[in-house]
């Protein structure tokens, strides 16, 4: 990791997106996606999305490397139940608030 930290010219494409002093945030997008194919996405991409594109690589890379079978998709199918889960509890905590609030209305 510190050869890429060395030989990276300022003028490199992804100097902004993966900066030298997080040298893992390049090594999970590169050995999931390979350098060159994320310098191809960041290249087509005008200049204002470019950091929004390299934080979800990023993101999906280190998902994907923690969990490789199912990646991201693990966590927000996780978040999915979570979100179910809470809302049916809602659901019948306000039926509770319902059953007794007419209860002393009677």
């Amino acid at each position: 990791m510190q050869a890429f930290e060395e030989e990276m010219p300022s003028d490199c494409i992804f100097s902004p997106y993966f900066p030298a002093n997080n040298p893992r945030r390049f090594a999970y997008v590169h050995k999931i996606y390979g350098a060159s194919n994320v310098g191809k996405i960041l290249q087509d991409l005008p200049v204002s999305r470019r950091a929004e594109a390299a934080d979800s690589l990023y993101y999906e890379a280190y998902c994907r490397i923690k969990d490789p079978v199912y990646g991201c998709v693990g966590l927000i199918t996780i978040l999915h139940q979570q979100i179910y889960d809470a809302q049916c509890q809602l659901a019948r905590i306000q039926a509770e608030i319902a059953a007794l609030s007419s209860q002393s209305q009677s």
